[in-house]
């Protein structure tokens, strides 16, 4: 669905549900066939289309009226963040440490427990899950200064609990002042990593 993805987060919702193996009825069969097949469904590692599907699955927001709708409504449902759900971390074949977020989809699916509930849960897990990959880097390469960036920290309290979880841990975090932690800091960014490697 590419940039479509971010206005109907059920798309996103749906490729998670077939990524785990797991059917996703509310979407049509043709486009699950070309999900299957790779066609104008560009994989995406953003948090932002996990947060787009975590609003879809809880039922909050399935089609949004404007950019970042999933996410913001997600935020202003979790009144407690309850306690996660672990989510192992692996090595991709590019070395890059990931978190599975496959553990998520039975919460998130779960209508016993209310919305509330699992948004709270929900950006908690993801927390937790920055936590825990800064502690298997620090013990790898001994850094203990974590940068946060990207959109996903205007979310103010998935950006709290990640602060909390990290300095409880013994990490300095570092958020930006002047730089724009969305999508406005990426030519920020992309100047420096040029910068640095042209020296």
């Amino acid at each position: 669905g590419a940039d479509r993805a971010g206005r109907e987060p059920w798309r996103s919702a749906a490729a998670l549900l077939w990524a785990a193996g797991r059917p996703a009825g509310f979407a049509p069969e043709l486009l699950r066939q070309a999900w299957e097949k790779r066609i104008n469904c560009p994989a995406s590692s953003a948090a932002g289309r996990l947060f787009d599907a975590a609003a879809a699955l809880i039922g909050v927001c399935r089609e949004a009226s404007y950019e970042g709708e999933g996410p913001i409504r997600l935020e202003a449902l979790a009144t407690t963040a309850e306690a996660g759900i672990p989510l192992p971390l692996e090595r991709d074949t590019d070395g890059i440490l990931r978190c599975d977020w496959a553990p998520l989809l039975p919460m998130l699916t779960d209508a016993a427990q209310s919305q509330a509930e699992r948004a709270g849960r929900f950006h908690a897990a993801l927390a937790d899950a920055l936590a825990a990959q800064a502690e298997r880097l620090r013990s790898e390469t001994g850094a203990n200064d974590v940068g946060l960036t990207g959109g996903v920290f205007q979310n103010r309290l998935l950006t709290r609990l990640a602060c909390d979880k990290l300095a409880w841990r013994g990490f300095t975090v570092h958020l930006p002042e002047r730089i724009p932690v969305n999508d406005a800091g990426i030519s920020f960014g992309q100047t420096m990593e040029y910068l640095c490697r042209h020296e």
